[in-house]
């Protein structure tokens, strides 16, 4: 038996078309029924991925960077923030003058209109509006703890003291995605240690488990150990050095043919 863990975005969903490919259903699918025990491995928290959940039938699933690991329907870790640090986050956030996002596993949060940088942030609010209906200028609101955060800023013309902000959150993994996006993390979470963790509670060895993803929060999965790691076709470069396998993009089937010829399904 192996464990398989599968990012979502990029590895599972075609970036651009925002599509499952058929193929991949087919590959988790046969997996499953082969024996393999198959997870999802993600960075979204658990009410964004309900959409995913209905589509792929999986052993368990591993939301916000590890702040959440559920196998079956029993959560056997969950690590939220701190209630006085959440409200200390969220004013940080506005004395260095950076936009958040804030994660949590029963909504996701977003700061007042006028965004600070309303060409990034208008676009991502757009697209989380097409999975769930953030909440909008709640930041003032203090009934409320959330798992994980992102924050923004425009490298074009930046107004923001990013580095300050990072400074004062020395207490959270803080991965630059790129583009001035960052996914911040709270420490010892990761992708990785849930991975290990999962492996713990299977009683599984590193030989036999699989990690496939494609994008730098997915970097302490090819980190941690796991002796197999496919690295999809559209992905990060800095995660090439750690692959042992390079899969086609997920359009092209690459979740499929990779898992076919590594002798999984």
């Amino acid at each position: 038996m192996k464990v398989l863990f599968f990012d979502i975005d990029g590895t599972l969903i075609d970036n651009e078309t925002k599509q499952v490919p058929k193929s991949a259903l087919k590959a988790i699918k046969e997996a499953r029924e082969a024996g393999h025990l198959t997870f999802i491995n993600t960075g979204r928290v658990e009410c964004i991925i309900e959409n995913i959940k209905n589509r792929f039938n999986m052993d368990g699933y591993i939301c916000g960077c590890g702040t959440q690991i559920v196998i079956g329907d029993k959560t056997i870790f969950e690590k939220r923030i701190e209630h006085n640090r959440c409200i200390e986050i969220k004013r940080l956030l506005k004395k260095y003058n950076l936009d958040g996002i804030l994660e949590a596993r029963q909504g996701i949060y977003f700061p007042a209109k006028p965004f600070v940088y309303p060409e990034i942030t208008e676009r991502i609010y757009d697209a989380m509006c097409s999975v769930i209906e953030p909440s909008l200028g709640e930041f003032d609101r203090n009934d409320y703890e959330f798992d994980k955060f992102c924050i923004i800023e425009d490298p074009r013309f930046s107004r923001s003291d990013i580095k300050s902000f990072i400074d004062e959150c020395q207490d959270f993994d803080i991965i630059d995605r790129g583009a001035g996006f960052y996914e911040c993390v709270p420490n010892p979470c990761s992708k990785g240690k849930a991975v290990l963790q999962v492996l713990d509670y299977y009683n599984i060895a590193l030989e036999d488990a699989y990690v496939f993803g494609d994008s730098m929060n997915d970097l302490p999965m090819f980190t941690c150990g796991v002796k197999n790691r496919i690295l999809l076709g559209e992905h990060d470069t800095a995660l090439e050095e750690y692959a042992t396998y390079f899969a086609k993009k997920v359009s092209e089937d690459g979740i499929y043919l990779s898992m076919k010829e590594l002798n999984l399904i």
